[in-house]
């Protein structure tokens, strides 16, 4: 099996919000490849610094409890004992998994499930590792990874899931849910989504109280960013320099790129390509925009000072120790904070990210998800591995998986069964109304997919310039902005021209959606007609 090197695998992804979606405790949906290209373009991603050992994780077998009884196997009478290895980083979701673990067990008592749980960019490093000494997991996630899956697929990582899953679990999935080149390679199963497009790691996450202290009302939150900068510096100037307006995870650079890309989304981009003309566009008044807003509140002394040295999890451990009144983090904020900071838990509130004008409609994209697990071609035991990742497409398993408080499950109206935390729903509303549906290159002609795996790594990438000007490193970010479009254009160009050599139909227009409408979902149907 060929494999990448390690420079190669751990390179930077350049990142959009319309594919990433990187949470520091669990990763969304699987990155829409045709905005943010890496190596050969991208897919999930979460930028990591080299490895030099394999990093330390959390390891556990799953314990017996009750759960729906499994179909029997050949497996459930041999005496083989089989330890089917699992690594991810869905960490608010471990329950639910566990309890998928466990019932197959009971069914099949020769099989264990492993379980090892990584931060996301410690994942990528450590999949790294075991993949270039033939030791990888039997099944997986991609956190951490900053090559494209059809660059993966391409390479022989993964096995396919058919023919051991079942024609009715294919068709349970939501119409548009397996897409080639994202979940499908020559129309076979190999990966599925579990969560919804409609979601953004961007969710102003407040404290109530120091949010009421400086003025503003946890009820309606400020919705401008006028109002937002206001309140931090209210709450910076009674801080004292204990306390701060806001906490950000500035040494996670992929999460930066997400934040920056929210706010240029709110104030009017596309996203990473402007999709009437197909081309890269970073250096757009959106994007510009989003880069004054927030070096505004830096300029004001409201950014924490200690932020360019936390990652996701760091800096939601302070904010939740009282140092910020707000965090930007994804609808599994909560889940976290219950589990790891109950007692914070009553002091939270959430809203919309801040957008320019209350007068303005503002809207998120994202591309469709991507496939969250995926099943090693090393592994010795596929049919095992699909026959437990069937049970992750059922009603049961999406109202537990709303339960757990993580990235809105792929059927949103698995939330008004569960029972979750206020904020939860109230993140759920948002997202229902704030997100739409962007094009994807991909389902347009699956070819777009051997461009994205031709191209190379274009550095520095978005979250790092922003890690670069918020530093002091990068002191003018429009011309950053510009010299990285234009390299990434350059970039996709050759590896258009590279693919169609070898007889491939694919060209610019593949990225081109003149009847796109921010305010709607880009549907199916709309494909036809681009």
């Amino acid at each position: 099996m060929k494999t990448l090197s390690k420079r190669q695998f751990l390179r930077a992804a350049a990142v959009s919000f319309a594919g990433l979606l990187i949470a520091a405790c669990s990763s969304p949906p699987a990155a829409s490849p045709t905005t943010a290209p890496n190596p050969a373009s991208g897919a999930t991603s979460t930028t990591a610094a080299p490895p030099t050992t394999a990093p330390a994780a959390t390891s556990s077998a799953a314990k017996p409890t009750s759960a729906a009884p499994l179909a029997t196997t050949a497996t459930s009478s041999s005496s083989e004992k089989i330890v089917i290895q699992w690594w991810d980083h869905f960490l608010p979701i471990v329950p639910l998994h566990k309890k998928i673990w466990d019932a197959y067990s009971k069914a099949h008592p020769n099989v264990t499930v492993k379980y090892t749980q990584y931060n996301p960019p410690d994942l990528g490093k450590a999949l790294d590792l075991a993949y270039r000494s033939k030791q990888a997991p039997d099944v997986h996630s991609l956190a951490g990874i900053t090559v494209p899956v059809s660059r993966l697929h391409a390479d022989g990582w993964f096995a396919p899931l058919e023919p051991y899953v079942t024609a009715d679990w294919k068709k349970r999935f939501p119409a548009g849910s397996l897409l080639e080149g994202l979940t499908l390679f020559d129309g076979k199963v190999y990966s599925f989504p579990l969560f919804s497009f409609r979601q953004y790691s961007s969710l102003n996450w407040f404290n109530t109280d120091l949010l009421s202290s400086a003025g503003g009302d946890p009820k309606t939150s400020p919705k401008t960013w006028d109002d937002f900068r206001q309140l931090a510096k209210a709450v910076t100037q009674k801080g004292g320099g204990r306390v701060y307006g806001w906490i950000e995870n500035l040494n996670f650079t992929d999460r930066m790129a997400e934040h920056v890309t929210t706010l240029a989304q709110v104030a009017g981009a596309a996203g990473a390509i402007n999709w009437q003309t197909g081309q890269y566009d970073y250096a757009n008044d959106g994007f510009l925009k989003a880069f004054d807003f927030m070096l505004s509140l830096q300029k004001d002394g409201s950014l924490f000072p200690g932020s360019s040295s936390l990652d996701a999890r760091n800096a939601r451990a302070r904010w939740a120790a009282g140092v910020a009144m707000t965090f930007f983090d994804g609808s599994w904020n909560i889940g976290v904070l219950q589990s790891s900071f109950k007692d914070f838990e009553s002091k939270t509130g959430v809203s919309q990210i801040p957008v320019p004008s209350a007068q303005t409609a503002s809207y998120g994209h994202n591309g469709p998800t991507g496939g969250a697990f995926w099943v090693s071609s090393e592994s010795k035991h596929p049919e095992i591995c699909a026959q437990i990742l069937e049970q992750f497409n059922t009603q049961d398993y999406y109202v537990g998986l709303a339960g757990q408080m993580d990235q809105p499950p792929l059927d949103l109206n698995a939330v008004a069964q569960a029972n979750v935390h206020p904020t939860y729903k109230e993140a759920m509303k948002l997202f229902e109304q704030l997100i739409r549906l962007a094009p994807e290159p991909l389902v347009k002609n699956s070819n777009v997919s051997a461009v994205l795996a031709e191209m190379k790594d274009i550095r520095p990438n978005l979250g790092e310039i922003v890690q670069g000007v918020f530093s002091g490193s990068v002191k003018d970010y429009k011309s950053a902005l510009i010299d990285y479009s234009n390299k990434l254009n350059a970039e996709r160009d050759r590896a258009i021209k590279a693919v169609q050599a070898k007889g491939m139909k694919v060209s610019l227009d593949d990225w081109k959606f003149g009847n796109w409408d921010p305010s709607q979902d880009y549907t199916n149907d709309l494909y036809a007609k681009s």
